[in-house]
């Protein structure tokens, strides 16, 4: 039996599935604002062990932007929103962060604008502005290709 589940387990993670203890949730509760859903978007490798997830969802939407709320609560902890271009591959890029401040809070805002010139150091991890415990250029990959289909 032990030898069967072992299969199974291996089968299933080469599938692409995880196991229970590390599944990553499509879904949940923000941690962070009461009674709103957020939705599993992308997961980063950290290092070979550790791993956070990014999760989001719309704020909203006008003509070609989206305005996505995000958060991580795993190995890094950040929330803020992220203003996207749906129509304009060089549009900027702006994030609102609040790292471990409270979101919605003035004094806890930090914003950064990333120009299209900027992208390659920050897809390279260079982009000083969002070094540390901030959203990767590969979490801005997957959302622009979630919210703006």
């Amino acid at each position: 039996m032990s030898a069967r589940l072992s299969l199974l387990a291996l089968m299933a993670s080469a599938a692409g599935f995880s196991s229970p203890g590390t599944a990553q949730e499509s879904r949940r509760a923000s941690e962070y604002r009461s009674g709103i859903a957020v939705d599993h978007v992308y997961r980063q490798q950290i290092d070979d062990v550790y791993f956070t997830d990014w999760f989001a969802r719309l704020e909203s939407a006008k003509g070609p932007w989206r305005e996505v709320y995000f958060e991580t609560s795993d190995k890094f902890v950040n929330k803020g929103i992220i203003r996207l271009n749906c129509d304009d591959a060089e549009a900027d890029i702006d994030l609102a962060l609040y790292s471990t401040g409270d979101y919605g809070r003035a004094a806890d805002r930090r914003e950064v604008t990333v120009p299209y010139a900027d992208r390659r150091a920050w897809a390279d991890g260079g982009y000083e502005p969002l070094s540390g415990e901030t959203p990767p250029f590969e979490f801005y990959s997957a959302a622009l290709m979630r919210f703006c289909k």
